[in-house]
């Protein structure tokens, strides 16, 4: 049967952390998924893969050529190594934030125990290059985040050794300080090209959605096109209102949320109820950051949209048309 590629949307992770860190805010992209026919009860992970669909929101890619559709099913391990990495940043990312700090001051016994899996994430990357090119601009950044990874790993893994074995004891902290210095230097390093890497991506991801949509709107498939367009819509509302709040025009905002709402109440079924249960959320907290745009309410947006995102994620794109 043929085969449709699915490439899930953005979602962004909270991270209580100082705005000016790079680290903050890091965005999640779901797995690439395959269905056959957009058929139910055919909604196979991973185009082929034994992976399970990872975190995100279910947002379709049907590319058109032979050669985009290869790069498209490619992204799979990519996007699932890059969720992990987000995903666990999400969730510990003060404690990350806190230990660091303490690291860039010099030499702190267990900072360094507190700190990201980047070697986890350097080995999902490697296994996604030997399964083959995706997109030129996310293989490349891709490439430069591995060539960063490849000087900051093991830098990771001296300090790490260092610290366990207390060899601190034996020389007053000399050797960590030392170690602490390159490896600050080094997330600052990562962080610049992970930033980039995760625009590429994005970039790609939003490219391919768009030509899907129109795929679907014309194949009939107005409920998913609906769904998708709706979080795709809203992934660049959330992403514009949170790097520019104070900038935003509020009547525009006003107007798209609406618009978006009248997208999502078209689809008919339970599905589409959840979907603008969970959005109405994401639209308080929206409005929330118009009226006053301090971190706490930032964070509540992105947390609110990433709830959005998880019930997306939980519907198979043939439940959204049906009955």
């Amino acid at each position: 049967c043929s085969i449709v590629s699915i490439m899930r949307l953005v979602q962004y992770s909270c991270v209580k952390r100082r705005r000016e860190d790079m680290n903050n805010k890091r965005r999640l992209f779901s797995t690439l998924l395959c269905v056959a026919a957009l058929t139910a009860g055919l909604f196979v992970s991973g185009c082929g893969s034994d992976k399970a669909g990872g975190i995100g929101s279910v947002v379709s890619s049907v590319v058109d050529g032979g050669s985009d559709e290869k790069a498209a099913a490619k992204l799979n391990t990519l996007i699932d190594a890059t969720n992990r990495f987000n995903g666990d940043n999400a969730t510990w990312g003060q404690n990350y934030a806190d230990s660091l700090a303490k690291l860039k001051g010099g030499f702190q016994e267990g900072a360094i125990g507190r700190q990201p899996h980047y070697d986890t994430l350097k080995d999902a990357l490697e296994k996604s290059k030997k399964e083959g090119s995706t997109f030129k601009e996310v293989d490349t950044e891709r490439d430069n985040v591995l060539n960063v990874l490849n000087e900051l790993v093991p830098t990771f893994k001296d300090l790490k050794a260092y610290d366990d074995s207390k060899a601190y004891m034996n020389d007053g902290g000399a050797k960590g300080k030392e170690l602490a210095a390159k490896y600050v230097a080094q997330v600052e390093k990562f962080d610049a090209a992970y930033a980039k890497f995760n625009d590429a991506l994005n970039k790609a991801n939003t490219e391919q959605t768009k030509k899907q949509i129109e795929k679907l709107k014309k194949d009939g498939k107005k409920g998913y096109a609906a769904a998708m367009e709706s979080t795709l819509r809203l992934t660049t509302l959330v992403e514009n209102v949170e790097k520019a709040p104070k900038n935003a025009d509020k009547q525009a905002v006003e107007k798209e949320l609406n618009e978006i709402q009248t997208l999502l109440k078209s689809i008919n079924n339970d599905r589409g109820e959840v979907l603008v249960n969970s959005y109405n959320s994401v639209v308080g907290s929206v409005r929330q950051v118009l009226t006053d745009a301090n971190e706490n309410n930032l964070n509540d947006m992105i947390e609110n949209f990433n709830n959005y995102i998880e019930s997306y994620n939980n519907t198979t794109p043939d439940q959204f048309d049906s009955k």
